[in-house]
């Protein structure tokens, strides 16, 4: 227990990981077993110290963020042109804004996946509110790009689209 005190100070520091808290507890535990001075065993203070001494959690995240600028920018299939095409065939401009007369450019920003998949869309410079849904609606269910690459290799990578609202 004594183990437990002097040590609950310098683990609550969040500079070390969790695995290096339970091997400096189990080295520490094994010594004192192994000297007669604790009878407890190291497993029994490991699956209980999550409970006394507050141990942050680090999530290894192995997916690598998007990259904004890349060797080659994912390309919607077919190319711009093809892009304009579903664009204005997926979008319809919103009855609230046509009778107001709400004309301009909603940007939208997305992710394109390793596999080409769209992904994490979001309005980066909004319009109208009806515009930006519709904008981001019509974006969403884009079929597969080309995805993007940076020194040969395929990598996540956001991209842009503005899309425009004219009477």
């Amino acid at each position: 227990m004594f183990i437990l005190v002097v040590l609950q100070k310098f683990l609550n520091d969040e500079c070390f990981c969790k695995i290096y808290y339970r091997f400096i507890i189990s080295v520490l535990c094994f010594s004192a077993n192994a000297q007669g001075y604790a009878d407890t065993t190291a497993g029994v203070i490991i699956d209980t110290i999550d409970d006394i001494i507050d141990i942050p959690d680090f999530a290894f995240d192995d997916e690598e963020p998007p990259m904004m600028f890349v060797e080659e920018m994912p390309e919607f299939l077919g190319g711009p042109d093809s892009l304009n095409a579903f664009l204005s065939r997926e979008i319809q401009y919103p009855l609230v804004a046509k009778n107001n007369g709400i004309t301009g450019t909603v940007l939208v920003e997305f992710v394109v996946e390793k596999d080409g998949r769209v992904t994490n869309g979001k309005v980066k410079v909004p319009l109208f509110p009806e515009c930006d849904v519709e904008a981001l609606r019509g974006v969403m269910p884009m079929p597969k790009w080309k995805p993007g690459k940076n020194m040969g290799k395929t990598v996540r990578c956001y991209f842009q689209v503005p899309v425009t609202f004219r009477l």
